[in-house]
């Protein structure tokens, strides 16, 4: 199933709905969804390399909206929503109110964010962490665009600069770009469990 849905993932990347697969995955990769849009940002920008910071930038707006809807679970429907996605995920109580605890001073909720949306750590737990502890909104703006802006210009400019290494490599290695793609999924979640 999952090796489906890479394929088809791959596929959109590659076709003329691949700005819309991306700033979708994007989004929902924000909120609830595990799969990071990092693997179709790289086939895009790798076919289009003369759009790389356009593609770059869409992607950022994409997860920081995908981000409040993220808050906005965590901030008013975390008894339905909220607790469904940390069961999902794996996430203990104990581990979840370790990290809004960390959350709850505004300076140290900045640094947190930032942080964490440069690593496999999965985003939506943050954004859910940072609706259920009220972070300011600006700050909590703020500190979305800044790393998830870092994180995707960085994939961006690389993918720019090695787009034909690239393609080549996921057209000759799908399973291998596949186990990457999971293993960036189940390291970012025990980085969760171990640091958070």
């Amino acid at each position: 199933m999952l090796e489906k849905f890479y394929d088809w993932m791959m596929k959109q990347a590659e076709s003329k709905h691949a700005l819309r697969v991306l700033m979708f995955m994007s989004f929902i990769e924000s909120s609830f969804f595990p799969f990071p849009p990092d693997p179709v940002l790289a086939v895009v920008v790798a076919k289009n390399r003369n759009r790389a910071m356009y593609y770059a930038i869409m992607c950022t707006l994409a997860s920081v909206f995908g981000g409040f809807l993220g808050y906005f679970i965590g901030y008013a429907c975390f008894q339905t929503l909220g607790v469904y996605i940390l069961d999902w995920f794996n996430i203990t109580p104990d581990k979840f109110n370790e990290i809004v605890l960390n959350m709850g001073r505004d300076t140290w909720a900045f640094w947190l964010i930032c942080a964490k949306g440069l690593t496999p750590i999965p985003f939506k737990i943050v954004t859910i962490a940072s609706g259920f502890a009220r972070v300011n909104l600006w700050i909590f703006f703020s500190a979305s665009v800044i790393t998830r802006t870092m994180r995707f210009i960085i994939l961006s400019w690389i993918c720019q600069k090695y787009g034909n290494y690239v393609l080549e490599f996921i057209e000759a290695h799908k399973k291998v770009a596949l186990f990457v793609v999971i293993g960036i999924v189940v390291v970012g979640f025990l980085l969760l469990k171990i640091f958070v």
